[in-house]
Formats: C-alpha cells, structure tokens, sequence
C-alpha cells in the first residue's frame, strides 16, 4: 500500500483522487518540562478537518522546519513513493513523523465527512467500543527512587489498571550509591512488590544498558515474570537481538521507531510484541502495514506514549483479535487536565479507554485552553509543477 503524504488519503476500498487545497495548522501544547503534545489540524477548502499528533519528531523548530518543506504548491502527479513498501520517499525519522500526523488528520478528517466512526471508516464490520490500557508511568510526575516509582504504580492500580510499565534505567541512583543496572533492578522489585502478582509488570529498558550489562538482570526478571522486556537490544541491531533472545525466555517487545518493512522484516521471529507507533510509523495505514509484515509473528501493542489525538487514533487502529492484542500505552498521571485539551472526549475508567461514537476519532482539541498554542500555519496547493 503506498500512500500519498501531499494529497488526500487513500482509504482501503476508495480509488485515488486528485488532493485538495490544504491548510495546515500545527498547535503546542505545552504539559511538562518533558513533553509538550503537537497537534496538526488539516483542513480543505469546504470546511472538512482532522487532527493528527506528531510529538516527540524532534524540536519544535524541527517540526515547524519539516512542515514548511511540504508548505506551498505542488505536483499532485508526482511520485510519493521510491518504492514498494515505503510510504514516504524521505525516510528520515522527523520527515516520517510529521507526515505521520498528517496521515493521521487526513484519515480523521475522512472519517468525519463519511459520518463514522474512523474504526468503522476502516473496518465497517467493527463493533468496538472500548480498549484496555496499560499505564507507563514513565512520564509522571515524583521522585525515581525505587519507592516513588512504586508509589506511582500503586496509584494507577488504584484507579483500575491492570498492566504497568517502568523505565527504570532512564535515570542514575539519586543517592549515588548504586550503577545504573543495580538501582534499576531495585524499581523493579520495588514496583513489583508494590502492585503484587495479579499486575502484569513490563520494563523498558530504553537501550541504556549494554547487553553484557543487562545479561545479569535476565534471571532476576524472569523470578519477577515480567510480562516483557522492551528495547534491551533495538530492532536496528537484528543481530544482537537474535543474541539477546538467545540468553532469555522473557517475553521481547520492540519496534517503536519502525518506518520500513525491512525493519520488521530484519526481526521477524525475534520479538514476542511489535510495538508499532501510529506517529513515527508514518501514520495510522502506515503502522497497519507494519503489522501486516510480522504476518502474526508477535502480538501488538500500539506505542504511545503521547497524547490524546494520537491515543484515540491509535485505539481506532488496535487490533481485537485476542490472539494479537495487548494493550494499549497510556502516558499515565501526567497532567490532571489532560481530557480537558479534547473537551473530555479522551474517556478514561477502571484503565479502559472508552472509544467516542462521533464520526472520526472524535474529539474536538479546545484551542481556548491555556496549554494551547497555534504556532505555524500554512497551506498546500495542488498545482503542477509546470504551472508554478
């Protein structure tokens, strides 16, 4: 499938149209001194629009830098693709992800004029109305000693998650006593001792250890049963992950920045969990394509660890098949305002997320609020290059 990142969406069932006159809207929204959440709105001439999310591409300049390259008239005939199974003739990651969020504002945007659902626009058949979590508790606010990260679990366990996730290498011991493997392993069985034996525990490594370092926490992880281990090794280095998944029976997750087929292609039987990500993919048919590689090889969690525009477009994009599911990332305990960005359509009880009925993926992002800021606008013209 090969998709048009200047010109209209091309949904499974449609036939290719000439793409419309677009203006591009790009929002911050700025939540911590971590994460701010990038919102693109892509409208058409009559008035249709749709909302995308590109965080974390890079730098606000980069984003802003990315969307002027594509700003401006272009060739609507022009070849999107240097071939088969890429999306984007440019593969680069900021590239990729800022087309990403377009994808994922122009599919919102033709789900609305359909009047459906975006899940029904791609699947008419789909009777889904809400999807499990799991809660990573990378971005929330507190301390990273062992028992603030413990802490953080317990409450979202309170509030009826099931599954959490830590990334207790991305920060040294505060205390300074203990190297990064040791204090690591110490917020794991700090969290695990926390939320006990009936909630599953996932660790995210980040690719902060070596694998000589990481080789003496396999066993510990396995007596704790860890429900997988993300990024001990990353799909870019097939080689020592097949080394990786030699020294362990853990369950192996990965994939997060995976844009090509040939970087799926390269760990296929490797990974327990494709973690494929609706924005970094290159948007939601993108990541869809991705699955379809590992040809049921892994089950799969969508990664997302962002915020609601593109939460809901990757819930719209979760598999059900209960041999595949996993649940779904949630950047949990951020913001207590996070719903309020959206006017509450990010739904969230007893960690499922309730999937809005209104055409698209629902929501509607509240430019008013006092996060929100528009910080470039533009708009492309479809006009061949003869003309220009």
């Amino acid at each position: 499938m090969t998709g048009l990142p200047r010109g209209e969406v091309v949904v499974p069932g449609s036939a290719p149209a000439l793409p419309p006159a677009e203006d591009w809207e790009l929002f911050r929204i700025a939540v911590s001194a971590r994460t701010e959440w990038l919102v693109l709105r892509v409208s058409d001439q009559d008035g249709a629009y749709g909302y995308g999310e590109c965080s974390d591409a890079g730098s606000l300049d980069t984003v802003v830098r990315e969307l002027r390259r594509f700003a401006g008239p272009f060739d609507p005939v022009a070849p999107s693709s240097d071939g088969p199974g890429d999306f984007y003739a440019r593969d680069d990651f900021a590239t990729v992800t800022v087309l990403g969020g377009v994808q994922q504002a122009r599919l919102d945007r033709t789900a609305r004029r359909s009047g459906v659902p975006l899940r029904r626009l791609l699947s008419p058949q789909d009777t889904l109305d809400s999807i499990e979590l799991y809660a990573n508790l990378n971005r929330a606010p507190g301390g990273r000693a062992p028992r603030d990260v413990a802490a953080t679990a317990e409450a979202a366990v309170r509030d009826g998650f099931t599954a959490v996730k830590l990334a207790p290498f991305d920060t040294p011991d505060p205390t300074g006593r203990h190297d990064l493997a040791r204090i690591g392993l110490d917020r794991v069985h700090a969290v695990r001792a926390a939320v006990g034996d009936g909630v599953d525990v996932m660790v995210d490594a980040h690719q902060r250890l070596t694998l000589d370092e990481l080789t003496p926490l396999l066993d510990p992880f396995e007596d704790l049963g860890l429900h997988w281990l993300e990024d001990g090794v990353g799909i870019e280095r097939p080689g020592e992950l097949a080394e990786l998944r030699a020294r362990t029976e853990l369950p192996l997750a990965g994939g997060e920045f995976a844009r090509r087929r040939s970087d799926i292609h390269a760990v296929r039987g490797l990974l327990d969990v494709l973690l494929p990500d609706v924005k970094h993919a290159g948007g939601p048919l993108a990541a869809l394509d991705l699955v379809n590689q590992m040809a049921f090889k892994a089950r799969i969690s969508l990664h997302n660890p962002s915020g609601p525009v593109a939460t809901l477009h990757a819930a719209h994009i979760a598999p059900t098949d209960p041999a595949l599911a996993e649940r779904l990332e949630y950047a949990y305990g951020e913001v207590s305002w996070r719903a309020d960005v959206v006017h509450g359509a990010e739904r969230i009880q007893r960690g499922r997320l309730t999937l809005p009925d209104a055409p698209g993926i629902g929501l509607e992002l509240d430019t008013e609020h006092p996060a929100v800021t528009r910080v470039w606008s533009g708009r492309l013209e479809p006009r061949p290059s003869c003309c220009r």
